[in-house]
């Protein structure tokens, strides 16, 4: 008993209470702390896995273990002080009946009732104060004032004799600083320290930065996920098609790294042949032509960059891009709201059907984070509220989607327009004129007391009916809110999140999804586990790959791990059954955590950074028993062993990243360059020609003609919703399948913003725009180009071009470079093999062609290049075959430099071979592919070889090489076949 009322005590020193710690971290896993340097205390809890409940029985704990009865809940938004309120009303009775029915008492603190301290602190039982950091953190608070119903005591000095026991929730936001002792602390840090606490414990599933020690439990992401104590999340993304008409850039966020301003932006880039939508880095002065290795963004140059506000400017755009905000795209703002609100409230009808048709008492709710207020509601001259646009739309789609067919068996009895009036509501903080009493939905937030007390109306209404929204049969199931729900109020029953708003600058990701991660309940409270129920749906307003590798990037942030690389931490978080102790799951430890991540650098598996190495991979791949091994000197348990063994498995995902110290710079050998057989070889494949084309245009013009009205019909532009669902969240990574594709009827904002077809088909395929305005009217496919202009250009032109190819084929012939022109122009010279620049890599995913010990392969006895440089797995194969083969007497991997002149661009063929035979040395020019019937090449892989196979023809003809032919291939069968063709000739 203090002077001013009963206090908490501890017996225990500072050396009991660290043993007693050091047993808890090896139980759990975690480093043991070296010294006690404080007593506060680190329990990480992810978001809706039961935070709030955890940390109210901990005070029943601490009471029934040792006696503590003044405990504070601090916590950083009155949104959290009415949740934390609202449940210590609804499990007082459930705490009371396990534990007893301790007196216990609560109270929230706002600075109106500082003589409610008075009975904190005389009170012998359970006290429980719930104040907001904003009330305690200032000199100005009544907190720290004397206050006459106190005898003009302070309160602050009346709860610090009282030594309580002081949880914070959320302390990174609560705080107001990292935890860098280097720096000055926060007001929230440094006001409660002035409670004299007799310990602190902090509860949040992202802790500040610095600030993470004695760390006594862990329940993160990956844990919640791995044990199915959140929901399941999948993500619907609209995928819609670019008309190709103009250049997209979507904004989506600005950051200054060392000084330096770099953006993330979405376009439509070439990748592979294709047009592929992707997020790339831009830097000030970067032209967007050579970030997408398209031409349509050639006028498109980054001029200037901002962060707070985050915006992107272009030399030659007006306005300012902000995160979120496009150029060129082919769906609007106001049409990707519609068909996200549409997609929302059907995945919350297929939710409600498939709980009743599997008689599951569970009311589905759906969240929608907006922008602002007014995109719900608005106020007329006469202050008179109305739907704002999102809410017409809402009840515009929702009488829409509830009449589709698949719907038919859950149809209210009520008209659906009635029905959707009232399912939906808007908690947003409250202006409350105190004259009339009439409320205002506005903007604002909680950094005045005003703003507090609007939003503090806001709660009282969605706080307070927490339960009233999971009763099944209530009309409320759909509510629109923003920054008011940003943390503080999850519903379990929130199975879909809707995100209107910009996910671009701000850290929304896990925000958003954290409202709906709670596992549901029925309408008896009882809560119901396992992916089956629990699944949640987020409707994004990015891509699903985006949105994954912005929410992985958080994640990594937030629990300070990398993922793809193998740390200590990682092994020793890592659960299993132990069997030994009846099927108990246990952690692997730290102390074995250690041993392991030392085996593997001993091992070169990984780097002492945790990098994972080639060997690792291939360890993985064969299955290795010596990985097993050293996995098994370090844990007995086999149940342990599968566990590690699977977690490296995932770690070990392939990278494309090549290692500079695998790069290899092949010379040439100069005395098989100078060899009698090479020089043979050369001599025959030397020789320059020029070619000539004979076309007839009217014929020309009639075989695309009719080409065109061959062609398969362009279909339509579409749209797609397509649901990713996460497997698996772990160091890896996300994990995720597409779970669903369905079609989506979208309005396209640049359906008539059409462009000049002949302008584009006649630089793709240099035919004249009077040759292609022919060809496209008479074949009568031109309607289908407004259908889908980007489809349509790229069938037309790759059939234009295959079609000119074969017509320009008929009419190709060659001839030799003329004797009155220089040498250089009449044959290629030697020095062109040394002039080569060729290097490759050697290891996994190299160009190397390398031997079963994976060491480059030397091919010096019979080529002029010590290694072989393979485009693919046929040609690595084929020039090994070319290497055992007695008969093969001399062969070069062409170099790029090396080509034949053809309508179809440069031609580079692959081999020169010299085989022998009893009549003498055959020389072949072989191509290899992976299929001999050049029919069933691409592009104009096919017309090359035909114009190849003409140039080493006529060459042999009017020189009289008899023994030189060119020929295309898989394998050394082919080339044997060649060979003999040969020999046939010759007889």
């Amino acid at each position: 008993m203090a002077d001013t009322g009963v206090a908490n005590r501890l017996v225990l020193d500072d050396d009991s209470v660290l043993e007693n710690l050091h047993a808890v971290q090896e139980d759990s896993g975690f480093a043991p702390e070296p010294a006690l340097a404080s007593s506060n205390f680190t329990i990480e809890m992810e978001t809706g896995t039961g935070k709030t409940y955890v940390y109210l029985r901990t005070v029943y704990e601490l009471n029934q273990l040792y006696g503590f009865t003044k405990f504070i809940v601090v916590v950083p938004s009155v949104a959290i002080k009415e949740g934390v309120l609202t449940s210590l009303g609804m499990l007082k009775e459930h705490f009371g009946s396990l534990y007893g029915n301790p007196p216990m008492q609560y109270f929230q603190y706002d600075g109106t009732n500082p003589s409610r301290v008075r009975s904190f602190a005389t009170s012998s039982g359970i006290e429980i104060m719930v104040v907001t950091v904003a009330a305690i953190n200032k000199t100005s608070n009544t907190m720290h004032k004397p206050v006459e119903a106190l005898d003009d005591e302070r309160p602050i000095d009346l709860i610090a004799a009282t030594k309580p026991i002081v949880i914070v929730d959320e302390p990174q936001s609560v705080y107001g600083d990292d935890g860098n002792p280097r720096r000055k602390k926060g007001a929230g840090r440094v006001a409660i320290e002035k409670f004299d606490p007799l310990a602190v414990l902090r509860y949040s599933a992202t802790h500040p930065k610095f600030d993470k020690g004695n760390l006594v439990y862990r329940l993160d992401a990956i844990a919640a996920y791995e044990k199915q104590l959140v929901k399941q999340i999948e993500v619907d993304s609209l995928v819609t098609e670019s008309s190709g008409t103009s250049p997209y850039v979507q904004l989506k966020s600005v950051k200054r790294t060392a000084g330096r301003f770099s953006a993330r932006i979405e376009v439509d880039a070439e990748q592979g042949g294709k047009i592929v939508r992707k997020v790339v880095t831009v830097r000030d002065d970067d032209n967007l032509q050579f970030i997408t290795g398209r031409d349509l963004y050639k006028d498109l140059t980054v001029s200037g960059l901002s962060v707070s506000p985050d915006w992107i400017r272009f030399h030659e755009v007006a306005e300012e891009l902000s995160p979120g905000e496009s150029i060129g795209a082919e769906v609007g703002l106001g049409e990707r709201a519609r068909q996200m609100i549409a997609q929302t409230i059907r995945q919350h009808l297929r939710k409600e059907k498939e709980f009743a048709f599997s008689g599951l008492p569970i009311k589905v709710l759906s969240l929608f984070f907006v922008d602002s207020v007014a995109k719900y509601r608005e106020y007329d001259a006469d202050g008179v509220a109305q739907p704002g646009e999102y809410a017409r739309i809402f009840e515009e789609e929702y009488a829409k989607v509830s009449r589709e067919a698949e719907f038919s068996t859950i149809l209210p009895e009520q008209p659906a327009d009635v029905v959707a009036r009232n399912a939906h509501q808007g908690y947003f903080s409250i202006d409350r004129n105190k004259k009339s009493g009439a409320e205002k939905l506005v903007d604002t937030a909680e950094n005045t007391a005003a703003g507090r007390q609007q939003a503090e109306f806001a709660y009282e209404q969605i706080m307070k009916d927490k339960v009233g929204l999971t009763t099944p049969g209530t009309p409320i199931r759909f509510i629109f809110s923003h920054s008011a729900l940003q943390e503080g109020w999850d519903n379990p029953n929130v199975f879909q999140v809707c995100v209107l708003r910009n996910m671009g600058s701000e850290r929304w990701r896990r925000q958003s999804i954290g409202r709906g991660l709670r596992l549901a309940v029925d309408g008896n409270g009882s809560r119901i586990r396992g992916f089956g129920v629990n699944r949640l749906t987020v409707i994004a307003n990015e891509s699903f790959e985006e949105f994954a590798e912005q929410l992985q990037h958080e994640l990594a942030e937030d629990l300070g791990i990398e993922f793809g690389k193998v740390t200590i931490d990682g092994f020793a978080r890592l659960t299993f059954k132990d069997p030994d102790q009846d099927g108990k799951v246990v952690p692997v430890g730290n102390d074995s955590a250690q041993k392991l991540f030392a085996s593997l650098v001993a091992g070169g598996y990984v780097d002492r950074a945790g990098a994972v190495q080639e060997s690792l991979r291939k360890a993985i791949t064969e299955d290795s028993e010596s990985l097993k091994a050293l996995v098994k000197d370090v844990v007995e348990t086999d149940v342990a062993q599968i566990a590690l063994l699977g977690l490296l498995k995932r770690l070990a995902k392939p990278i494309e990243i090549k290692k500079a110290s695998e790069r290899v710079v092949v010379p040439v050998v100069r005395e098989r360059l100078e060899s009698p057989e090479f020089e043979a070889l050369w001599s025959r494949i030397r020789h320059r020609t020029e070619y000539r084309l004979r076309v007839d245009e009217d014929d020309l013009r009639e075989t695309l003609i009719d080409k065109l009205r061959q062609m398969e019909p362009v279909r339509k532009r579409k749209g797609e919703w397509q649901t990713s669902r996460v497997e698996r969240i772990d160091q890896s990574g996300l994990t995720a399948d597409v779970a669903s594709i369905r079609r989506a009827d979208v309005t396209y904002a640049d359906s008539e913003d059409l462009p000049d077809i002949l302008s584009v088909l006649a630089d793709r395929t240099q035919l004249t725009r009077a040759t292609i305005a022919s060809v496209l009217t008479e074949s009568g496919t031109l309607p289908q180009f407004r259908d889908n202009p980007q489809a349509y250009v790229d069938r037309v032109s790759n059939l234009l071009n295959e079609t000119k190819a074969q017509f320009l084929v008929n009419g190709l012939t060659y001839d030799l470079v003329a004797d009155d022109r220089p040498d250089d122009d009449r044959w290629y010279p030697l020095t062109l093999l040394e002039q080569a620049d060729l290097q490759g890599y050697v290891g996994n995913g190299g160009n190397i062609v390398v031997n079963s010990d994976g060491e480059a392969t030397d091919f010096s006895a019979k080529s002029p290049y010590t290694h072989v440089v393979s485009d693919s797995q046929v040609e690595s194969v084929f020039a090994l075959e070319l290497l055992r083969r007695a008969d093969v007497k001399s062969f070069v991997k062409l170099p790029s430099n090396f080509t034949v002149p053809t309508p179809f661009g440069k031609y580079n063929p692959d081999w020169a071979v010299t085989v022998e035979t009893p009549d003498g040395g055959r020389h072949i020019v072989f191509e290899t592919k992976g299929t001999t019937n050049t029919a069933l090449l691409g592009g104009f892989q096919e017309p090359k070889t035909i114009a190849g196979r003409l140039h080493f023809s006529t060459v042999a003809d009017r020189l009289g090489y008899v023994d030189l032919k060119y020929a295309v291939g898989v394998d050394m069968d082919d080339l044997e076949g060649a060979v003999q063709d040969l020999a046939a000739d010759a007889r």
